[in-house]
C-alpha cells in the first residue's frame, strides 16, 4: 500500500507500507458544571493512521521535511486498514527514523514511522 502527501505544489510519494494501525479517537468537549461534576460531549470521531515502513530512501524523507516545515495540513491519499484508498486533509507528524543504512547502494532509514490525523472529524 503506498501513499502520497501533497501541499498543492508538491506531491510526496511513499514506498510501500510495512503495516498500517487505525490510531483514530473519539473527539470530546468537556465542561465543569456548577456542582463540580465534569460532563462530555462528544463532538465526533478523528481518522487517524500510524504506517511504517521497513526502510525509506533518505532523499524521500529530506522532501517530506521540507513540506511538513512549510504547512500544517497536507492533502493524504491513503489506505484504510481494510485496504480502502481514500482522500483527506490531515496533519502530517514528523518522521522519527531509527536505523540508517544502505539498500542496493542507496542510503535509507530503517524502522520508519508515520502518523496522520484527520483535520475534521466526522
Amino acid at each position: 500500500m503506498n501513499i502520497t502527501i501533497s501541499d498543492g505544489a508538491t506531491t510526496i510519494a511513499m514506498p510501500m507500507t510495512k503495516d498500517v494501525v487505525d490510531v483514530g479517537k473519539m473527539e470530546y468537549k468537556e465542561q465543569s458544571t456548577a456542582n463540580g461534576r465534569t460532563v462530555r460531549k462528544l463532538i465526533g470521531f478523528r481518522p487517524g493512521f500510524k504506517y511504517q515502513w521497513d526502510y525509506v530512501p533518505i532523499a524521500t524523507i529530506t522532501a517530506l521535511n521540507a513540506m511538513l516545515r512549510a504547512g500544517t495540513f497536507f492533502t493524504v491519499t491513503y489506505f484504510d486498514t481494510d485496504s480502502t484508498a481514500q482522500s483527506g486533509t490531515f496533519s502530517v507528524s514528523y518522521p522519527a527514523p531509527t536505523l540508517f543504512g544502505y539498500v542496493d547502494g542507496a542510503a535509507v532509514f530503517h524502522k520508519f514511522e508515520l502518523t496522520i490525523a484527520a483535520q475534521e472529524v466526522s
